[in-house]
């Protein structure tokens, strides 16, 4: 390698000889007639788009047949849904999961899940590959306010968030 680039090289003559390059293309600019604008506008436009990936669940697994369980549970969960905040941190979402026809359960980093209830129309059945949203001054997605968008193009508004806390199942 370094014989090749010694070859390359001894060709070119020295350096320090060298003429300064003749320009290949000579530009000419128009100067305008009147100099009435004394000021530029610029505009920077900046979006920041957060993806957010999707878990596997009854609703959105398409795998043809059954898995078995990874790991067995030792006692079935359900979920009790309980007052949440109108706003959620979009840093602390790390996941979500199809669970239900109207809803998506939002998984946070403090473990917690999150209910979101999408407003009319929306299928929580579009977002099976997760969903992005856009970043926004406060950081925050916040129900009634803000949209979430599904890969497959749908743009969804949350109506209202709903806190899931886990209740054992007892059984008799």
């Amino acid at each position: 390698m370094l014989s090749w680039a010694a070859f390359l090289f001894a060709g070119a003559g020295p350096v320090a000889d060298a003429a300064p390059p003749e320009p290949l293309v000579s530009v000419v600019l128009p100067i305008p007639e009147s100099q009435t604008a004394s000021y530029w506008q610029m505009v920077i436009e900046q979006q920041l788009i957060i993806r957010v990936p999707a878990r596997r669940s009854s609703l959105n697994n398409f795998v043809a047949t059954p898995r078995a369980p990874t790991r067995p549970r030792e006692q079935p969960i359900v979920w009790k849904e309980k007052k949440a905040p109108k706003c959620v941190s979009m840093r602390n979402i790390l996941g979500m999961q199809a669970t239900q026809r109207d809803s998506i359960d939002l998984i946070t980093r403090q473990d917690q899940r999150l209910r979101a209830r999408l407003n009319r129309g929306c299928r929580a059945l579009d977002f099976y590959a997760g969903f992005y949203m856009e970043g926004n001054k406060d950081g925050k997605l916040c129900e009634g306010r803000d949209q979430i968008h599904a890969r497959t193009g749908a743009k969804c508004e949350v109506d209202k968030f709903r806190l899931l806390v886990p209740v054992p199942l007892e059984e008799d």
